[in-house]
């Protein structure tokens, strides 16, 4: 990456915040989840269908995005995005009309997966060589929550200086539409016009079916952690922020800028620390063991310490950066579990089809859970079902890691060798 000169400086930040965009605007609840509702004029359920729009549209657009990621250029799909996103974010900012909400938010998981996710990991990858892969990848994820945490706190700044939620609320989207509008600008001038395909070309020589990943047992027991992983930091950074207001008594300003701590700044942290700590570990199933032994043991902490606020706080956080730990570092773990290089990309798919399906599903039912405690008089029982579930989860996870080191005892070395390389 020396000689990256301006232009693929400029592509390859285009690239990193229309990313940092697309995983920012459809998720705005992680940390303005009250402002929201009350800007919307809706309840915990109808927050949940939102959810579970976006993650629907999200999860059905994997494959889409692969294929028109192989039949479009990589610019005119990031273009498209952006442009779908300024007209999805602008529309966001003046309506309440629950149904033109939904129809949003589905769109905003369609344009945010299917024509710019394949799409955004071509034009990384096609910025240099081999030899950089890791740091052009490490370097945009970065990237990306430096992108979203300047975007976020300027967020919480219009967002405590605005006289009422819906006009906080509507200001944070109109500025997001311009920031979106300018990476579009961006986009249209500096993006390469021609594409080459040599590398697409080359990678899809050696076929691999749906059946042969589906037979290998590392795919699956990959499922179990990433599904278990995923769920635990998914909702924990989606329901802590409304948690620490709704239970523990934190004001919404403060709740929000702990959850923007918790999903944009300790990312950065676990990002480097957990990089760092699983390449000490041989059987990297060990360490996963650990985390999620960490992270049952921080929610049970949760649900018993919301009487104390200070204590309540700090294990949200240590919980939110043992999650983060966990997310950086997962995929890491497909060599471990026989999973070899040449069935990466369909294994992919297919594992992250169904490890994202909880999001597309458990937001309703936990808006359902939390409206009913809420009716009950008792919102903390809402709360507390969600924590079981997450520890239910850790455990889950807890188990598939140690099917993960006896797979990775079970190889032959040279084959590990192979499949880690």
């Amino acid at each position: 990456m020396k000689n990256f000169g301006f232009r693929k400086l400029m592509i390859f930040i285009i690239l990193s915040a229309t990313v940092a965009i697309a995983y920012q605007l459809p998720y705005l609840r992680y940390t303005f989840y009250d402002q929201m509702m009350a800007a919307l004029q809706l309840n915990d359920v109808q927050m949940g269908v939102l959810a579970s729009a976006v993650s629907i549209a999200s999860t059905i657009s994997y494959p889409i995005g692969g294929f028109l990621a192989n039949k479009f250029p990589m610019r005119s799909l990031i273009n498209l995005t952006l442009a779908a996103f300024v007209i999805l974010t602008a529309a966001f900012a003046f309506t309440t009309n629950y149904i033109l909400l939904i129809a949003i938010h589905v769109l905003y998981g369609f344009f945010g997966i299917a024509t710019l996710w394949s799409a955004y990991l071509v034009g990384i990858r096609g910025l240099g060589d081999e030899n950089v892969q890791s740091k052009l990848f490490g370097f945009s994820e970065a990237t990306r929550g430096i992108i979203q945490t300047l975007i976020g706190f300027a967020f919480l700044a219009i967002m405590g200086t605005a006289a009422t939620p819906m006009l906080g609320f509507k200001t944070m989207l109109l500025v997001g539409t311009v920031v979106t509008g300018v990476f579009l600008v961006l986009g249209f001038i500096f993006l390469p016009k021609k594409e080459n395909a040599e590398t697409a070309a080359a990678e899809t020589k050696e076929k691999v079916t749906i059946g042969e990943v589906l037979k290998n047992p590392g795919v699956w027991i990959i499922i179990l952690i990433l599904i278990s992983a995923y769920s635990c930091w998914s909702f924990g950074n989606g329901y802590l922020t409304t948690y620490t207001v709704r239970v523990a008594g934190l004001s919404e300003n403060t709740a929000s800028l702990l959850g923007m701590i918790r999903s944009y700044v300790i990312v950065f942290v676990a990002g480097f620390f957990g990089g760092w700590l699983l390449d000490r570990f041989t059987y990297k199933g060990k360490a996963f063991i650990i985390l999620f032994g960490l992270s049952a043991v921080c929610f049970a902490l949760v649900m018993l310490s919301s009487k104390a606020l200070a204590v309540c706080i700090f294990i949200t956080l240590f919980v939110a950066f043992v999650a983060n730990i966990m997310k950086s570092t997962y995929w890491s773990l497909m060599g471990q579990a026989g999973i070899p290089a040449r069935m990466t990309a369909l294994a992919t798919g297919v594992i992250s089809f169904i490890i994202f399906l909880p999001d597309a599903v458990l937001p309703t039912i936990i808006g359902t859970w939390l409206n009913n405690a809420e009716a009950a008089g008792n919102i903390a029982a809402g709360f507390d079902k969600i924590f079981i579930m997450l520890i239910l989860f850790a455990v889950v996870g807890t188990i598939g890691s140690v099917l993960l080191i006896r797979r990775t005892k079970s190889l032959p070395r040279e084959e590990l060798e192979e499949e880690t390389a």
